[in-house]
């Protein structure tokens, strides 16, 4: 279950994200987004055909997931 502060953070995000800016949410590398969109386990669609995208519900339940804040 996410904390109060962390749904107020996500709360505060753009509605679509790329996934530089997911990976700097998070702080961690871009490659460690696309490794997750990669692997399934972040939803996400492409722009394009080039560039992914992140819902920021996508990014809430991968939170809920997966985070223990």
């Amino acid at each position: 279950m996410l904390s109060d502060t962390m749904k107020q953070a996500i709360k505060e995000l753009p509605a679509i994200l790329s996934t530089q800016e997911v990976a700097d949410f998070f702080q961690v590398s871009y490659m460690t987004v696309y490794r997750l969109i990669r692997n399934k386990e972040l939803e996400s669609y492409k722009e394009n055909k080039e560039k992914y995208c992140i819902a920021r519900y996508d990014l809430k339940k991968f939170c809920s997931k997966n985070c223990n804040l």
